[in-house]
């Protein structure tokens, strides 16, 4: 460890280090923001290399009071009048002097030596992006800290190369975002899965940085859990049929993930047999068997790697999770069928 802090030192006094921009996008975060902005203030990064811009819409729950406690030199305000992220993003992107662009999420804090080292793998001009492991910050609550064992376990399984990271914590080259025509604007959320594949397709690489951490306050409650899941399956439908490939899956979202809706298809399916062409009542529940047998597959084997019982309470998180894709892909496909396009 006190090796690995003198190369980190050392790497400081260098002139590689570049100028960075890091964009959080907020909106009533006055329960986060201040953990959010102490982290990314007190980095082992050169302190006069990088700054803050914290993209607002109107925040009216004491967040911009907590903001105004903090150094105006580093830390900006820009109102920018919409929710949407990449909207957000875009707006104000183009007025980014710097090449390098951090993204953060206003509830997540990152580890005091995250800048550094997400910022070491863009050295290679292959390289566009980098981001690294998401941990749990709430985890003294139980259905945080539940749904945090699966998305630890997902990011510690990842190779060094990846197709996409999340914006959670992630900076890019603002050079190669903007070969691409910024985020996609119809996008309110996977926006962040659909540039790395597009950057991937450019011919760049994005590295994942597995010692670079961030610490996520995840949903506190399941209803909120599922309102999130909903609005992935929603604007996951437009990304699958935008970008077929990206159905496949990638390290961050596997195919055994994407594909659980099919089953609850197949079940609707097989319900109309039973109504119309007297298919045996019991055959429309093998699907839902087989999803079933899969988490519990899931959830036996995080107990054993985690070391305790709390993980089987994630088949419950299972199965909001992919009810809440399904009603939302279903909901984006009447849409999409009655042309009502979804506006940010």
């Amino acid at each position: 460890m006190h090796k690995k802090m003198s190369n980190l030192k050392e790497k400081i006094k260098t002139n590689f280090w570049p100028e960075v921009t890091i964009l959080i996008p907020i909106k009533n975060v006055a329960k986060y923001i201040g953990e959010c902005l102490d982290a990314l203030l007190n980095q082992s990064y050169p302190q006069d290399k990088y700054r803050v811009w914290l993209l607002d819409n109107n925040s009216d729950d004491g967040t911009l009071d907590i903001v105004a406690k903090y150094p105006k030199e580093r830390v900006k305000v820009i109102q920018i009048g919409v929710d949407s992220p990449p909207l957000k993003y875009n707006k104000v992107l183009p007025s980014v002097k710097d090449e390098i662009v951090g993204f953060v999420d206003g509830d997540a804090n990152v580890d005091k030596e995250w800048l550094i080292k997400v910022i070491e793998p863009l050295r290679d001009p292959e390289v566009a992006g980098a981001g690294g492991v998401i941990l749990t910050a709430n985890k003294e609550k139980f259905i945080p800290r539940i749904i945090g064992y699966e998305l630890q376990d997902r990011y510690e399984h990842m190779p060094r190369e990846v197709k996409r990271l999340a914006t959670m914590h992630v900076v890019y080259k603002k050079s190669v975002l903007e070969k691409l025509g910024w985020f996609n604007e119809t996008l309110k959320t996977g926006y962040d899965c659909e540039i790395g594949y597009r950057i991937n397709d450019l011919g760049y690489k994005i590295i994942f940085v597995p010692d670079a951490k961030v610490w996520h306050n995840h949903r506190e409650n399941l209803y909120s859990f599922f309102k999130q899941q909903y609005e992935y399956g929603k604007f996951a439908i437009i990304r699958y049929l935008k970008m077929p490939k990206i159905f496949k899956g990638d390290e961050v979202t596997s195919f055994r993930m994407i594909c659980q809706p099919l089953f609850y298809l197949a079940f609707l399916i097989l319900i109309l047999g039973v109504v119309f062409f007297k298919v045996p009542y019991w055959i429309p529940l093998v699907p839902l068997l087989f999803l079933f047998i899969g988490f519990l597959i899931s959830v036996i084997r995080l107990s054993i790697k985690f070391r305790t019982l709390e993980t089987f309470f994630l088949i419950i998180i299972y199965i909001i999770r992919s009810i809440g894709w399904s009603l939302g892909a279903m909901a984006m496909i009447f849409n999409k069928a009655f042309k009502r396009e979804y506006r940010p």
